[in-house]
């Protein structure tokens, strides 16, 4: 009986199990079969990202752990939706319980639960060790607006558990509020704006917070891929494109990305005053000294197809096409006769920052800026929940109006045209599709398209001149989708 909410530790993990695979353990230590199989097989589960399978994994541990703990306990496989109800009750109705949770943190839930019980029914899992296979899911189908008895498998007036697109302007209000310390003032219905420093509050790394959010937002890199570079790999003065690793792309695809020149500028600010402090500081408290597994490097050189490989003080040669994030931490060099992590982002210690990390420094900058929205009187529909998928995401959105945009100027359409159905739009769809490292241009298609479709073209395009920026696109976007957060009002 599963009756513990706890993932496996890194000493604790079974032979043949790859680390970093979440694997839950009971209080006895005792592994189930199956869930180690969905984990480790379930192709819609292993593409994940390792957060999100990470989030997912918790939240089936926790579902285990309420069904193991009734009075007439249950494996995960012998639930019923009744008992789906009872758990949405006890996580979701502040009026019975304490330690409720909010609307999208259960939805997560939600997602987890459907996803795995989908997977069990398509295997035809049996019930216990002689059981019948089971047969359907306990976890109602359908969203928000899906009724049960009793009530409703997702909270239906909140938000997704993140907000997908951002206006630069709120992005801004955002990052200066929620990564810098910045004061805020409200002026206007669901309108504020930043206002001077908050004297009390202290954010700490805020130089590096913000320069990797800028970067994410400017070149729609997922939170692995940006977090897991190297100095090394960054483009040179002058370029704006660089080669993404295939070991740290989604998809273990390698692709191009493109660094605009005002980011590249930002990101050299970074590596010259907030890294180099840092460098300075371990290296005069001996923090390098203490790391046992250090991998030095004496040579950093291009090898095939724009890729670079790295040359150990042993002679070995390794790619670093193929160098998962774990092994790129442990990559150190000599620079200017000092030793330094060859990682582009590190730590307050001076030692590389890990890319799951950075979720931390988001929801520390959501929960910032929420409690100064709330102390202005803002409402619970004010609340904004950004993640490093909503800055990929903003950037994306933005780059499709804009190649929108240049492909009417070529071929003369107007205002006058209807949209028609998008294919017209093919190439800029794929454009986008290898920028954000889609696995297929229908993925961008799907997300991309309904958003501009369901807006007027002359409210695209038509009313836009040769000086509209993309702020100013985005902004025009906020105003007729919901789904397009501005709580600044003009995007500026």
């Amino acid at each position: 009986m599963l009756d513990a909410h706890r993932l496996a530790s890194a000493s604790e993990y079974p032979l043949g199990i790859v680390k970093g695979t979440p694997i839950l353990l009971s209080d006895k230590g005792e592994l189930d079969e199956w869930l180690v199989l969905y984990f480790t097989s379930c192709p819609k589960f292993t593409s994940l990202d390792l957060l999100s399978r990470r989030t997912y994994a918790l939240e089936i541990a926790m579902w285990c752990g309420f069904l193991g703990r009734q009075a007439d306990p249950l494996m995960w496989l012998e639930a019923t939706e009744d008992d789906f109800i009872d758990y949405k009750i006890r996580r979701t109705d502040h009026h019975q319980f304490a330690d409720t949770v909010a609307g999208s943190t259960w939805n997560k839930a939600v997602f987890a639960l459907r996803d795995l019980y989908d997977w069990a029914v398509s295997r035809k899992i049996p019930i216990g060790p002689n059981g019948p296979s089971i047969e359907s899911n306990p976890v109602p189908g359908g969203r928000g607006a899906t009724r049960v008895p009793g009530g409703r498998a997702n909270e239906v007036l909140v938000r997704q558990e993140r907000d997908r697109w951002i206006v630069p302007g709120t992005y801004r209000l955002w990052r200066d509020v929620g990564l810098r310390g910045r004061g805020i003032e409200r002026v206007g219905p669901n309108q504020w704006r930043t206002a001077g420093e908050d004297k009390s509050c202290r954010v700490r790394n805020s130089l590096r917070n913000t320069v990797f959010t800028d970067f994410v937002y400017s070149t729609g890199l997922r939170v692995q891929e940006a977090g897991s570079l190297l100095l090394a790999e960054l483009p040179t003065e002058g370029v704006i494109e660089a080669k993404l690793p295939a070991a740290i792309a989604k998809y273990s695809k390698a692709r191009m990305w493109y660094s605009a020149p005002t980011v590249s500028r930002t990101l050299s600010t970074y590596v010259k005053v907030g890294r180099a402090a840092a460098v300075r500081r371990a290296i005069r408290e001996g923090r390098y000294d203490a790391i046992d597994d250090i991998i030095w490097v004496t040579e950093v050189r291009r090898a095939r197809k724009g890729t670079f490989e790295v040359v150990q003080d042993d002679g070995v040669v390794m790619s670093l096409n193929t160098m998962k994030s774990a092994t790129r931490r442990r990559l150190f060099w000599l620079r200017d006769g000092r030793p330094e992590p060859m990682a582009l982002w590190l730590n307050e210690g001076g030692t590389p920052y890990h890319h799951e990390s950075w979720i931390g420094v988001f929801d520390a900058a959501n929960d910032r800026l929420w409690a100064a929205v709330e102390a202005t009187g803002g409402a619970a529909t004010d609340e904004l929940t950004v993640t490093p998928h909503s800055l990929r995401f903003s950037f994306a959105l933005a780059l499709t109006v804009r190649l929108h945009q240049r492909l009417d100027a070529m071929h003369g359409w107007n205002e006058d045209v209807a949209y028609g159905d998008g294919t017209r739009y093919d190439e800029v769809f794929r454009t986008v599709k290898d920028v954000l490292g889609h696995k297929s241009v229908e993925t961008t298609r799907n997300t991309y398209l309904p958003r501009v479709q369901r807006l007027r073209f002359d409210r695209l395009f038509g009313s836009l001149n040769a000086g509209t920026t993309i702020r100013d696109m985005v902004s025009s976007f906020a105003q007729e989708l919901s789904e397009i957060r501005d709580l600044t009002g003009d995007g500026a």
